[in-house]
């Protein structure tokens, strides 16, 4: 009996020391965001002299403070003598559509690791486009002042658990932008505005023109009253003529036709001129 127990504490010492001794204490993400294309991805692995991983992507540049071997997408470090390592890798991961930005990062771990974090710094001027789109959930969203930060925070990651996070993101209006559109709008209302003056004046041409076009006589009979406009037809017809034949004529009242001639003559439309005991009544040639 007394062998069992002791067999029994042995297997479970050796359980505990297997599962304590197997995961890697911490596996941390740093991603800087450097344009529209690369990325700088920073991971830190504390207590581990050996670590290996997948990284799904193309790695334009790789450094460590340990021996790292890249064999596909399998990383490989290992060292004697420090219980830290540090790899950085530059990479071509953000991927861009219109005014939208992706980054994503895919990992495969060879060992389990008690606690994972990663943070993803977006370049200034950019904004989460929606929360809907960051994955995995249980993200917080912070702010250095400048930039946008998403930051994850995970425990006991099982290396058979696919490492993935995920970001999109926008741009957002620059103050050159606006002022770019601004000074483009302000050339395209100067010249709508150049084209109704233009219209407008051609417009103003052709009324000033018709205008002249019509006789200054024209206009003058417009204004004229009925007894007016039939003496001065007889004057214009016949071009000089006696003021009793415009009596006769027309069959007013001498007054009447006396009062007319004044109102003619008043407007520059005729002349009267005494001839002896009659008047001779001219038309003014306009």
């Amino acid at each position: 009996m007394n062998r069992v127990k002791i067999l029994s504490l042995l297997l479970a010492f050796y359980l505990l020391l297997n599962f304590g001794f197997s995961k890697v204490d911490y596996f941390g993400i740093d991603a800087q965001i450097l344009d529209d294309t690369f990325a700088e991805i920073k991971f830190t692995i504390h207590k581990a002299t050996e670590f290996e991983f997948r990284f799904y992507g193309n790695i334009r540049n790789i450094s460590s403070n340990v021996d790292c071997r890249v064999e596909g997408e399998l990383i490989s470090c290992s060292s004697e003598n420090t219980t830290a390592i540090n790899i950085r890798i530059v990479s071509d991961i953000v991927a861009k559509a219109g005014n939208t930005y992706s980054f994503n990062i895919q990992l495969e771990l060879k060992e389990d690791v008690r606690r994972v974090t990663s943070l993803v710094t977006l370049p200034i001027g950019m904004i989460i486009k929606d929360e809907k789109e960051i994955f995995p959930s249980g993200f917080r969203t912070l702010s250095n002042g400048r930039n946008i930060l998403v930051y994850w925070e995970l425990e006991n990651v099982s290396k058979i658990q696919p490492l993935s996070f995920r970001v999109k993101y926008q741009s957002i209006q620059t103050s050159q932008e606006i002022f770019n559109r601004f000074y483009l709008l302000i050339i395209v209302l100067v010249i709508v505005l150049f084209f109704v003056t233009l219209y407008a004046l051609k417009k103003r041409r052709v009324i000033v023109r018709k205008i002249v076009r019509v006789k200054p006589e024209k206009i003058v009979m417009e204004v004229l009253d009925e007894y007016e406009k039939k003496v001065y037809e007889i004057v214009k017809k016949e071009g000089k003529i006696k003021q009793n034949e415009i009596v006769d004529r027309t069959g007013f009242s001498k007054a009447r036709v006396s009062r007319v001639l004044r109102s003619l003559a008043e407007k520059k439309l005729v002349k009267v001129e005494k001839r002896g005991r009659t008047n001779i009544v001219e038309v003014l040639k306009k």
